[in-house]
């Protein structure tokens, strides 16, 4: 507990030290990887960079970007070749993007600093840990039966009760919403497709609402027509939680709602823009991330697939990290044009789509010039308000993208998750850079 709090304390100093801090912390990890991480030795010398010459987050561009294809490519040569202090275990990703990305980890990195994270974080939100919550995430295999045993022993102690994902279905939410009534249970915890998917159940089903204190949401990129169902079901603002496996948590909504707080005593964020550079705060690019504490694997300057922008000014709410916004998401979940315009799925207009009596929708980009919106709508819909989504929804979505997609509706029983257990909001079946060359010609 003694890394929590040191977090508590921290997240209250001037940017000044906190950034002194993370610049001591990054000048150690980058001597560590250079000395002792083939990988980093070798692309720090075709370069000619010195360690020394990594002295904050300010000079990191001048380091290659480590991308996960690289980061699968070169996993030898990116272990430490000198053992570390502390425990070390394989993990993996969840393979929502592809192939799942094996690496090592550390009981430091994860359990210590990880967890410490986790915990102020839930801290923003006005939970505690020992607080009633369900956790609503897809359910890992776990390895042994002292694996499991553990597992489970922990999850009892913080008084989490966990669901899987995939178990979440019309016939099982009156169940569910039983179990978020129960005394004690304060928070509901989980990817923002599966809290929304309970929250529009409750609110258009008219049944009461369970009294919860916090929100919190986390895994995908939580939307504004998510978080209107969610102020509806819930009477609560959700607090939106950013990470990722292979740094962990990252960055959480506090009670402002004005952005995500970077914990930028373990973690640097840069948004990057051409070349690899920092972009200024309101400029949206791809995220990457430098873990200061995995130390057996080091992952510095990680493109992990997100992209996001920082929020100019200090929080409303007087923490002096760093702020992202509230737009986080997968580079690629866009819907391309013929006439060339790039529209990423929070600029779809899809807060419009929650007027209608819906649980859930995705948009797939089939072809250049064909959208499919997969819409689930609410039990009981009748045939009139069927006929009229599917009449009302091409039009409005048209205003946004344009005249040269053609939108089209297929009204579907449910949406099929990916393999780690998310529902992606926009799927684009066409090749970017194909589009890009048409467009350009």
């Amino acid at each position: 507990m003694r890394h929590l709090r040191e977090l508590e304390q921290s997240q209250w100093w001037p940017a000044e030290r906190i950034e002194e801090l993370q610049s001591e912390k990054l000048r150690r990890l980058i001597r560590h990887a250079y000395e002792n991480v083939p990988y980093y030795r070798k692309v720090m010398d075709e370069r000619g960079i010195n360690p020394l010459d990594i002295r904050s987050a300010a000079d990191l561009s001048r380091m290659p970007v480590l991308t996960r294809e690289m980061a699968r490519l070169n996993a030898a040569d990116l272990v430490s070749r000198v053992p570390v202090r502390t425990p070390v275990w394989k993990a993996s990703t969840g393979g929502s993007t592809g192939t799942p990305l094996s690496f090592y980890t550390t009981s430091e990195d994860q359990r210590e600093h990880g967890f410490a994270r986790g915990i102020r974080a839930l801290e923003y939100a006005g939970v505690r840990l020992g607080d009633g919550r369900m956790l609503i995430r897809r359910a890992r295999h776990k390895e042994g039966l002292k694996e499991k045993t553990l597992h489970q022993m922990s999850r009892r102690i913080e008084r989490v009760i966990e669901l899987d994902g995939r178990d979440i279905t019309l016939n099982t939410l009156p169940a569910i919403v039983a179990i978020l009534r129960r005394p004690g249970l304060i928070c509901l915890t989980g990817y923002p497709t599966a809290v929304a998917y309970i929250a529009a159940w409750i609110h258009q089903a008219g049944v009461t609402p369970p009294a919860l204190d916090s929100v919190i949401t986390g895994g995908e990129q939580l939307f504004e027509h998510q978080r209107q169902w969610m102020r509806d079901a819930f009477g609560r603002e959700p607090h939106s939680k950013y990470s990722c496996q292979e740094v962990f948590e990252i960055a959480m909504e506090c009670e402002a709602h004005t952005g995500l707080h970077v914990a930028a005593e373990d973690v640097v964020v840069e948004v990057a823009g051409t070349g690899d550079h920092p972009l200024p705060p309101g400029e949206e690019g791809r995220l990457l991330l430098t873990n200061l504490h995995n130390y057996v694997m080091p992952f510095i300057r990680y493109e992990n697939g997100d992209s996001g922008s920082f929020v100019p000014g200090r929080c409303p709410c007087g923490r002096s990290l760093p702020l992202l916004s509230h737009v986080v998401g997968r580079r690629f979940d866009t819907v391309y044009t013929p006439s060339g315009r790039r529209i990423t799925g929070s600029n779809l207009g899809s807060s419009r789509l929650a007027q209608f009596p819906v649980l859930q929708f995705q948009f797939v980009q089939e072809e250049l010039d064909r959208l499919v919106v997969r819409v689930v709508p609410h039990p009981g819909t009748g045939a009139q308000d069927l006929e009229q989504m599917v009449k009302r929804i091409p039009p409005m979505l048209t205003e946004t993208i344009g005249s040269d997609v053609r939108v089209e509706v297929e009204l579907c029983d449910e949406i099929p998750l990916t393999s780690g257990g998310k529902h992606l909001l926009v799927i684009s079946k066409v090749d970017p850079d194909s589009w890009l060359r048409r467009s350009e010609s």
